[in-house]
């Protein structure tokens, strides 16, 4: 039951990261101007459970395809877990919910989730209103400085997360990871790496112990398989982007949300999310 908790609570991560960004909007043009360059492609919800569909982990384990019905019971998820929690600093709840603090309102996602010892996540999400990926990416980044450590209270439990930058490399415009531990326990982990291209973000996430550098490379990985299906959909050429400059690259440190996952979504991901999930409460 507790692994079935925790696979669960990694695809709320997903999603809650995926949700970061209600993908981006073209501003409305002045009425009989004409527009010259071409809008960022906003994905359908079709064409995101596409390219999360047919991906496997490291391990060859299937990442399942979530429905839209579950999809939609991890929204409300993790806009329970996401209410009944308190960060401090409370700029950091974007870090501790693996990425975001809203729900996918204006947009489209798909989450599938490996529900294994060591839970993966992959979500795409998409939309037409809002910053787009890129700049989702770039302002929670922008506050890594001051949430190398903070804490997590939620259902009257006190949680003390500390969250470090990866070095994460993936081939969208814009990438960021994380990797985070709650409670100075290295078995209770989360990593995430998300990539933004326009109005596409994607988001992977792992949970466990002793995350390393092959677990980031496994993430970067899944990121970039979704990036080559949405590049062969469309055509566009695609160009590495590196996360950041303020970690080690190596994925020593970690996060997790409760058993697993914060909330795709940090994230990880959108997915929805995400999340994240460094903060979710932990099962019992």
């Amino acid at each position: 039951m507790k692994r079935i908790l925790t696979a669960g609570l990694a695809a709320v991560a997903a999603f809650t990261l995926a949700s970061c960004t209600g993908g981006g909007g073209t501003s409305p043009s002045p009425s009989g101007a004409s527009t010259t360059t071409n809008a960022p492609k906003v994905y359908s919800e079709s064409e995101l459970r596409n390219l999360v569909s047919g991906l496997k982990d490291s391990d060859g384990g299937e990442l399942k395809l979530y429905s839209p019905e579950q999809v939609g019971a991890a929204k409300n998820l993790a806009k329970l877990l996401l209410s009944a929690a308190t960060v401090d600093p409370s700029d950091c709840k974007a870090i501790a919910t693996a990425g975001l603090v809203d729900s996918v309102e204006n947009g489209s996602v798909a989450v599938a989730i490996s529900e294994s010892s060591k839970p993966r996540t992959a979500s795409a999400q998409s939309g037409a209103q809002g910053p787009d990926a890129e700049q989702l990416l770039k302002d929670i980044r922008g506050k890594m400085d001051k949430c190398s450590n903070f804490t997590v209270s939620t259902l009257g439990q006190k949680t003390t997360v500390s969250s470090k930058q990866l070095q994460a490399k993936t081939d969208a415009t814009e990438t960021f990871g994380t990797v985070s531990t709650r409670g100075g326990n290295s078995s209770d982990m989360l990593m995430q790496v998300s990539g933004g291209k326009g109005r596409l973000l994607v988001v992977a996430t792992k949970s466990g112990g002793n995350l390393g550098d092959n677990d980031q490379k496994e993430l970067e990985d899944l990121v970039n398989t979704i990036l080559k299906k949405a590049q062969s959909s469309t055509g566009s050429p695609t160009s590495s982007s590196t996360s950041g400059t303020n970690s080690s690259g190596s994925s020593t440190s970690s996060g997790s949300p409760s058993g697993s996952s914060s909330g795709s979504p940090s994230s990880s991901s959108s997915s929805t999310g995400s999340s994240s999930p460094t903060t979710t409460p932990s099962s019992h």
